[in-house]
């Protein structure tokens, strides 16, 4: 009697509860266009018609064996999978999804050309309605060629940042069963499959990818794990534990900058599916604790698909400071410049307090005063420095353009004269918290001008933004006596010879409320009266600080009556 030769490859199917997805998956393994394999069913304590089902697709098939357990969760279903195999090869499906009928050939026999340890493939998302939606099964990347000839691709596994790009999913990858040795998936977690995967990626130098899309995942399935909105989201913290310990243990470089995105990509994807907002505050408070606990930040521009604003939330507090002047900044009305609590937007938006610490991965800008604003303009251009390496967006205040303008993608230096041009009436400046350094005095033109000469200083480009926010402020623009103690002790980031024609010009701003009728020819001699005082105590002031005769650029609307007491040139 000769003994039947051991299967090329084993598949494990682990099934609990899916009886109208159970058949499809067995008859997408039937079909396989390679036939030497083995298929474990793990029928892990059903209690629908799951085991009926699967009886009926598998038939009298000799290749599929249905196992029966207690209950003891994917992994459990897995590793009893992994304890009775007998291939050489190991594969996973799970049971609501397909295979292509290609998937166990094409990696088969790319296993068994390169002698390689494992190769994972691309994937399609199926939707209910029939649809398929190409991944690469490589966050970053979306879609694969869906005809290309099957090529493999092999990736490096020396950095671990190089690792955590790839799905960790168990089941679109083939493997050496040696490879896999004594290795189980952890127990009693969700999320088991990372840790299964860098266990694996700790020991080993390469993957190889091949780029068609050959697993066939179902998408809006109800009772997914992944898109589970319960309180087994925070397994996901225990998950990372354990991956900080892989990955710091192994040796590969970058454990610390994997850490970082790897963490960030996952909490990201568990906020997305949870729709009660006090279980997704928990959520970002354990994520905060977590950051925190391992010294690291967020950081999401590795992957383009990764929303900036709302990795940046992750540290607990919200990504976009809104900073308002000291003198309105207490007052309950200021809590209307925040949006609806009720809206997605209200996570994202904070107003400064006295001892609270502004976000240092998010976002600041300082508003001259109180009013509603539009928000949306604000996540635009906050999501566009983010995204980029522009340093701060200028945004117009007033009147919204039109939908459908967008934060332009070329940023420009702010050059010294067009940052002595703004104007805390006419525009605001947001600044990556990182860079922002508050000045004391709380006139918002004295601070909006240091802030932009600043960045002009330093060389920093700055994205311009099309759209307004709504608010247009009605200044009370603090009196010239307030202001001069201020701009005396003002050292902008300017070369020595323009100091004095910067300070100039923002007094002549300030100055412009002391005269009655500006900009009128007067017409009395009344008139003419009570204009000479405060224009002799504007003269006393720039003779003091020798403005007088002094070239350099003033505002176009400055009073010509202003221009001549001071003597500015007539090019200033």
């Amino acid at each position: 009697m000769t003994e039947t030769a051991p299967p090329r490859i084993t598949v494990i199917v682990p099934a609990y509860n899916v009886a109208k997805h159970i058949g499809p998956a067995i008859t997408s393994l039937k079909v396989q266009t390679l036939t030497g394999f083995e298929v474990l069913v793990i029928d892990d304590g059903s209690t629908d018609a799951t085991r009926a089902e699967a009886e009926a697709a598998i038939g009298s098939d000799p290749r599929f064996r249905l196992i029966h357990q207690d209950n003891q969760g994917l992994s459990g279903a897995r590793n009893t999978g992994l304890d009775q195999a007998q291939g050489r090869y190991i594969a996973f499906l799970d049971a609501d999804d397909r295979y292509d009928p290609h998937f166990l050939k094409t990696l088969h026999d790319d296993l068994e050309t390169s002698g390689a340890d494992w190769v994972a493939c691309g994937l399609a998302f199926c939707t209910p309605d029939g649809a398929r939606h190409l991944h690469s099964a490589i966050h970053g990347q979306t879609r694969p060629d869906p005809n290309p000839a099957p090529t493999t691709q092999v990736f490096d596994l020396s950095d671990w940042s190089d690792v955590i790009v790839h799905f960790p999913s168990a089941w679109n990858k083939l493997y050496r069963r040696d490879f896999i040795g004594d290795l189980r998936f952890d127990l009693n977690t969700w999320y088991e499959d990372h840790t299964f995967f860098q266990r694996l990626a700790a020991k080993s130098q390469s993957l190889r990818h091949i780029n068609r899309p050959l697993y066939l995942y179902a998408l809006e399935r109800e009772g997914q794990i992944t898109r589970s909105d319960s309180d087994r989201v925070f397994d996901q913290i225990g998950v990372l534990e354990t991956s900080a310990q892989i990955l710091r243990a192994a040796p590969k470089r970058g454990a610390e900058t994997a850490l970082a995105r790897l963490a960030t990509r996952l909490f990201l994807e568990r906020l997305d599916v949870i729709r009660h907002p006090p279980r997704a505050t928990r959520f970002r408070a354990e994520a905060a604790a977590f950051l925190d606990r391992h010294g690291l930040a967020p950081d999401w521009q590795w992957d383009p698909y990764l929303p900036p604003l709302a990795a940046c939330a992750l540290l607990g507090q919200p990504p976009i400071t809104l900073r308002l002047p000291e003198s309105v900044a207490q007052g309950t009305a200021a809590l209307d410049m925040l949006p609806d609590p009720g809206t997605p937007l209200a996570s994202l938006f904070g107003l400064a307090r006295d001892g609270l610490a502004l976000n240092r991965v998010g976002v600041v800008i300082d508003l001259p005063a109180l009013g509603r604003i539009d928000h949306l303009p604000l996540v635009k251009a906050a999501e566009a420095i983010l995204a980029s390496r522009a340093e701060a967006a200028l945004l117009p205040l007033g009147t919204v353009q039109p939908p459908g303008q967008a934060v332009e993608t070329l940023a420009r230096p702010l050059t010294i004269e067009a940052a002595l041009d703004l104007r805390p009436d006419r525009h605001g400046l947001m600044i990556r918290a990182a860079q922002d350094r508050p000045l004391a005095p709380s006139d918002p033109d004295l601070r909006l001008a240091d802030s932009a000469l600043r960045l002009a200083a330093s060389g920093a480009t700055v994205l311009h933004c099309p759209e307004g926010l709504g608010l247009n402020p009605d200044l009370r623009i603090e009196p010239v006596e307030q202001l001069l103690p201020a701009l005396d002790a003002w050292q902008p980031a300017l070369p020595a010879d323009l100091v004095p024609a910067a300070k100039r010009r923002l007094f002549l701003r300030a100055a412009r409320q002391d005269l009655p009728g500006q900009g009128v020819t007067p017409h009395s001699l009344a008139h003419r009266a009570r204009m000479i005082p405060p224009l002799f105590r504007l003269w006393r002031i720039a003779q003091r600080r020798g403005w007088l005769g002094l070239p350099g650029k003033v505002d176009d609307d400055c009073p010509p009556l202003l221009r001549r007491i001071l003597r500015v040139p007539t090019n200033g």
